[in-house]
């Protein structure tokens, strides 16, 4: 059996279309290659086709098919490579092309270059989740009674220790197999203590607690996450839901047409933006009322309210909480007169007052504004937005 044969048959067969071709996997190399190998086919068609990945059998092979577009091809790329796992880059960097070579040798030394770079550093979030989820199992393996638990503990133990030295050392990450072969490839001498720690808790537990220890050390007490900003809409009902909660924000311009925003940094996440504006309280007399309260409080301004310009809900206890956005514009602001009660709380994190120009989509793009509806309703509606502010 001729695998490169076989594989360009298969695609000259089945996308007689294809721009190019690759085969890639172990099956290229002859001492690598065992009975149960397979093809693995990498196939660029044109821009109006449909990806897909499929899975058949071909004149005897088993074959694993990557069908896209580039740019679909691209985005997979991109994708798994944010991930730390570059599957598809490096299978056409390797990939031994069966059809259109001059087309996809730009794409090849790309991916080439992207592999052979890693991934860098991980992220300080990320090495702070691996290291807790390491600390946490070595516990559960301490102090596990039934044997069957014991057994689940150890086995995702060992796998997250793999995973987390990688990420430490700034090096590609993978599953399955591709697990132990990035440990091989960044350091023979400690995949070969791994494996042997597989079955042994001793061992297990001495090459946790060291590579915890090159990744930063241990980490239970101070571990804080946020919870993420919600912005779904529940499912439609056929009972009327109750407003058990009303906020009120202010898309709010300055006369030079910026967006006046509050940066929010709080442990555990990244910084996110949000417009002034808060919860309407019993004492407000209408949902405007509290937000002008509510200006004052959090920017020490005051500003004339054009009109409510979008709305977004989502479910709170027995009900739904309703934010009401209103476009207004600034007449004065004096941030020395912010006195809300959330500014003198410093486990909320702070709130830094910024200007974006609302004529910037670059900008408004690069900005993590939340909820993402509002953000794609202020970037789709900037102009009216601006010409309504304008105008009142």
């Amino acid at each position: 059996m001729d695998p490169r044969a076989d594989a360009a048959a298969l695609v000259a067969d089945r996308y007689p279309e294809a721009r190019w071709s690759l085969l890639a996997g172990s099956v290229l190399d002859p001492g690598s290659r065992t009975a149960g190998s397979d093809l693995d086919i990498v196939v660029c068609v044109p821009d109006d086709a449909v990806g897909h990945r499929d899975s058949v059998r071909w004149r005897g092979w088993p074959v694993e098919l990557f069908v896209n577009t580039e740019a679909g091809h691209r985005w997979f790329i991109a994708q798994e490579t944010a991930r730390r796992k570059p599957t598809l880059a490096r299978m056409i960097a390797m990939g031994v092309p069966l059809a259109g070579e001059g087309d996809v040798g730009a794409l090849k030394a790309e991916c080439q270059a992207l592999v052979d770079a890693g991934p860098g550093p991980a992220s300080d979030t990320a090495l702070e989740d691996a290291r807790y989820g390491v600390t946490d199992l070595l516990d559960d393996l301490a102090y596990a009674r039934d044997s069957g638990e014991a057994d689940v503990v150890r086995s995702v133990l060992w796998e997250r220790v793999g995973h987390l030295a990688l990420a430490a050392a700034g090096r590609w990450d993978g599953g399955g197999k591709w697990l132990l072969r990035e440990l091989r490839a960044w350091d023979p001498g400690y995949a070969a203590r791994w494996v042997a720690a597989r079955h042994d808790d001793r061992t297990m537990v001495a090459v946790a607690r060291a590579t915890l220890d090159a990744a930063g050390g241990p980490l239970f007490e101070g571990y804080l996450r946020q919870a993420p900003v919600v912005d779904e809409v529940p499912a439609a009902s056929t009972v009327p839901p109750v407003v058990v909660r009303r906020t009120a924000r202010a898309i709010l311009l300055d006369d030079a047409g910026r967006l006046v925003l509050i940066k929010r940094t709080v442990p555990g996440r990244a910084p996110y933006w949000v417009t002034p504006g808060g919860g309407v309280e019993p004492e407000d007399a209408s949902v405007e009322d509290g937000l002008h309260r509510e200006l004052l409080e959090e920017l020490g301004a005051t500003a004339q309210i054009v009109r409510q310009v979008f709305l977004t809900s989502q479910p709170k206890d027995a009900g739904i909480a309703v934010q009401h956005y209103f476009l207004a514009h600034v007449t004065s602001m004096d941030l020395t007169l912010r006195c809300g009660p959330e500014l003198q709380e410093p486990v909320r994190g702070t709130y830094d007052v910024e200007r974006v120009d609302l004529r910037d989509d670059a900008a408004l793009a690069r900005l993590e504004l939340v909820p993402a509806a509002l953000k794609a309703f202020v970037r789709t509606n900037r102009d009216a937005l601006l010409a309504e502010a304008a105008s009142s």
